[in-house]
């Protein structure tokens, strides 16, 4: 997991740097992928139900990040 985080501040780095706007998409899904795997491994480390994982994914649609 820690591997991970530092892979999404890696791609944060890459994607402030970015020269075009392919290369923010690429780089945003990268990362919004990580996240989503990130996600997986904290609802799996608390045995979470699906039922609660629901409620933490409608919760954090709320909190949707900005657009690059």
């Amino acid at each position: 997991m820690v591997e991970m985080v530092e892979e999404i501040q890696a791609l944060h780095k890459q994607l402030n740097a970015a020269n075009n706007e392919h290369e923010r998409t690429v780089l945003s899904r990268q990362i919004e992928a990580t996240d989503r795997q990130i996600d997986r491994l904290v609802y799996e480390l608390y045995n979470f139900t699906d039922e609660e994982i629901a409620t933490v994914e409608k919760a954090t649609a709320k909190q949707e990040r900005p657009a690059p």
